[in-house]
């Protein structure tokens, strides 16, 4: 079975740089099967959504993950994805949220660390066990937001995510009312913990402690 392209834009900061090894060690040790790791790193927000477009259109595997730095994977994450890969044309996972933000549903909030050094990996990986015994394997439904699956194919043959409005407007927002009418949405159990770290990696926000 092919493997899974993983992409994002990485904000170069000292803190980002440590969650980006954090994700590293995660990525190496919770997934099953084959996996490229892709991402462009430098400080330019404005440049988050080519980044993507590029990297995508670059990605060795059709199956993409399009995410972020500061996304976590728990053990096994990718074994259901690559089950039910043809059953949406967009497929996002489950995610425990720190709360540094706020949290819409479907999201959960529990607060696993908020820095690399304080991120409580086995409660977190414990967690997402128990929480997976509450739901399906897959489920149809249209769920939209970062981490998710798709084809390289499909989302190129889209068009891609729209660049024409500069960041931090939500072009993935645009390429989605693109998409939408067509699309077949859904939601497989696997996790994923979101530091939720985009206002201290844009600089509006000041470094965490």
């Amino acid at each position: 079975m092919e493997g899974i392209s993983i992409v994002f834009p990485h904000a170069d900061n000292p803190e980002n740089n440590r969650v980006l090894e954090l994700q590293k060690k995660l990525l190496r040790e919770n997934t099953k099967g084959k996996y490229q790791l892709s991402y462009l790193s430098g400080n330019q927000k404005e440049d988050v959504y080519p980044a993507w477009n590029w990297l995508i259109s670059r990605a060795k595997y059709d199956l993409v993950l399009w995410t972020n730095t500061d996304l976590l994977p728990a053990p096994n994450w990718d074994i259901l994805v690559k089950k039910y890969q043809d059953k949406a044309d967009w497929l996002s996972m489950r995610v425990v949220e720190c709360g540094q933000i706020g949290v819409a549903f479907p999201m959960i909030e529990r607060d696993f660390g908020i820095t690399a050094s304080s991120f409580e990996r086995k409660q977190f990986e414990y967690f997402a066990e128990e929480e997976s015994k509450k739901h399906p394997e897959f489920e149809e439904g249209f769920v939209w937001y970062c981490p998710s699956v798709f084809k390289k194919k499909w989302f190129l043959d889209n068009g891609g995510f729209p660049t024409d409005k500069p960041y931090p407007y939500p072009n993935d927002s645009l390429f989605r009312q693109k998409v939408e009418k067509g699309c077949r949405f859904g939601v497989v159990n696997s996790w994923f913990y979101h530091l939720q770290r985009a206002g201290e990696n844009s600089g509006e926000k000041k470094e965490r402690k």
